[in-house]
């Protein structure tokens, strides 16, 4: 660059763009495994079992996940839509930024990306603690060398499950860093063997008579509790056994469905997609249905096999009951145990679910490092987050933040869990980064018709005279507003440890808003003060692959 800012020729050459070094090795099923994973249905199952039924208790549970799809579909179609319009990496990002204003990129990419760190890193010790811990335990708890170390290293000292945690992020980041192909290995075969086994389980839930699962239940009492007294335990906890769910313990519900099941976060590295339209339509689209079939058959399933009133019941326990929560007892574990009878089939089954989790992890740690990319792409942040090694065709620097944030996250949330997890509103933030581009998709035709116009088939569909992502769109915005105002009507819906979302929560959330909102003009000024460049200029472009 020029040393002289005023020289003539600077301004055609200031923002003229060279390759971004990143490469197109992801395919379609890559794209697919990513959804599946993203998404969470078979992280959504053994959750969903436990809480739906007692935090929402009485909720009408095929009504809500009927009406989750309509969102999820309308949300699904935007992002195949919008990346296949802009293939590029930075989704959101670039959406808002060049169809309507920068900050509205800003908006959704960084509260996404805050969500994301806060999410890789406290997600790591829950699997551990949630999943992994309980999977070994309930199917090899009498073999005492297994009990001593995993109660070691998931139950022990905040340093060793901080230590055994913070291994499990620098080693999914480092294949990362090392190939953007090899790291998509890793997420086929977490989410092929985690849905391999949640079929295993379905088949045997499918095959296997209620009164052998109560038999098995009371027999193996893995809980310490036979079906009768989970009853009876929560019943003297202040559990009822029949609740009529209201407008908002069902709308909380499908908040807690939704949370899980949308996963538009492909479109952050859509420049490295192979034919972005097709891929994004089968695996994005196709990938949004499957999960929610998936979940939605699962519990639906689930509960119904051992009954509505005693799942509500055995949730109250695991989630609510003060006596029986801490111990970690009541885990989906014990009643895949009670299904299958065999120690080793439900370890099988159980690892998948840990896997699924351990998946969870690893799915936002490429978008977050593909939005600090395009920040930087854009000028908005130091150049070297946009730096791609010449020899993994990967944005390392970028990584390496992103894994250092992460690891942080997992070391308070290991020592502070109780704490912290106070502290963030999940839902909140997550709507909030999700809603801008129901707009951006609806105003698309009209603000950037050009290249609307010039987008594959998928984008340009018309209901009538209408452009269907118009429609689509407005149904995304309008929905997520929905969410957000059920979410300060019914708090327990907020995605905080104490069901509260006034006071730190919320300030947390104005906070990250705020910042979101002044960060381009912050970083315009400073731009333009230190070497006279204005960014607003980027803008005008469409960021090259």
């Amino acid at each position: 660059m020029p040393d002289n800012p005023e020289a003539p020729k600077q301004p055609a050459t200031l923002f003229m763009r060279n390759s971004t070094g990143l490469v197109k090795s992801i395919t379609a099923f890559d794209v697919l495994s990513f959804t599946l994973l993203a998404a969470g249905p078979m992280v959504l199952i053994p959750l969903g079992i436990l809480e739906l039924p007692s935090l929402y208790e009485g909720v009408n549970l095929p009504l809500s996940f009927g009406i989750a799809i309509i969102l999820l579909l309308a949300l699904s179609y935007n992002t195949v839509v919008l990346a296949s319009t802009f293939p590029r990496a930075g989704g959101d990002y670039v959406f808002g930024s060049r169809v309507i204003h920068p900050i509205w990129g800003m908006i959704p990419s960084f509260m996404v990306l805050f969500s994301f760190v806060i999410g890789i890193g406290t997600l790591v010790p829950l699997a551990l603690q949630a999943f992994f811990g309980p999977t070994f335990l309930t199917s090899y708890g009498s073999n005492s060398g297994v009990a001593s170390t995993i109660s070691t290293l998931f139950y022990g000292t905040h340093l060793d499950l901080f230590a055994v945690s913070a291994i499990i992020l620098i080693l999914i980041f480092a294949l990362a860093v090392a190939s953007t192909k090899a790291w998509f290995w890793f997420v086929r075969f977490v989410s092929v063997y985690a849905l391999v086994a949640i079929i295993v389980f379905l088949a045997y839930l499918a095959v296997t008579k209620q009164s052998t699962i109560v038999s098995n239940f009371n027999t193996q009492l893995s809980t310490g509790f036979s079906t009768s007294a989970v009853l009876s335990n929560a019943t003297a906890a202040g559990w009822a056994s029949s609740v009529t769910a209201s407008a908002l313990t069902t709308s909380g519900a499908m908040i807690f469905i939704f949370f899980f099941l949308a996963a538009p976060i492909s479109a952050y590295f859509a420049s490295e997609i192979r034919n972005t339209s097709r891929s994004m339509t089968i695996g994005m689209l196709g990938g949004t249905v499957i999960s929610w079939i998936i979940a939605t058959v699962g519990i639906l399933a689930w509960i119904a096999a051992f009954g509505y009133a005693f799942m509500s019941a055995f949730g109250f326990n695991a989630l609510i009951n003060p006596s029986t929560a801490p111990s970690g007892a009541f885990s989906a574990n014990a009643l895949i145990l009670a299904v299958v009878a065999n120690p080793n089939v439900a370890f099988f089954i159980g690892l998948g679910l840990s896997f699924a989790v351990l998946g969870l992890v690893a799915a936002p740690m490429l978008p977050a490092s593909r939005i600090l990319f395009a920040w930087s792409f854009d000028r908005l942040i130091p150049e070297k987050f946009a730096q791609v090694s010449e020899r993994t065709h990967t944005p390392a620097f970028s990584l390496g933040i992103v894994a250092f944030l992460t690891v942080v996250v997992a070391g308070l949330d290991a020592y502070y869990s109780s704490v912290i997890g106070a502290f963030f509103a999940t839902t909140v933030i997550v709507a909030i980064a999700f809603l801008p581009n129901g707009v951006t998709a609806a105003l698309l035709p009209f603000r950037k018709k050009e290249f609307f116009e010039k987008a594959p088939p998928v984008a340009t569909k018309r209901v009538g005279k209408v452009p269907l992502v118009t429609i689509t769109g407005l149904v995304h915005a309008v929905g997520f507003a929905v969410l957000i105002v059920l979410v300060f009507l019914y708090p327990s819906a907020s995605g905080t440890s104490t069901g509260k979302l006034f006071g730190a929560p919320l300030e947390i959330v104005l906070i990250g808003l705020v910042v979101s909102v002044i960060f381009y003009p912050i970083a315009r000024a400073i731009r333009k003060s230190a070497s006279h460049l204005d960014l607003a200029m980027v803008y005008r472009e469409i960021p090259p692959e």
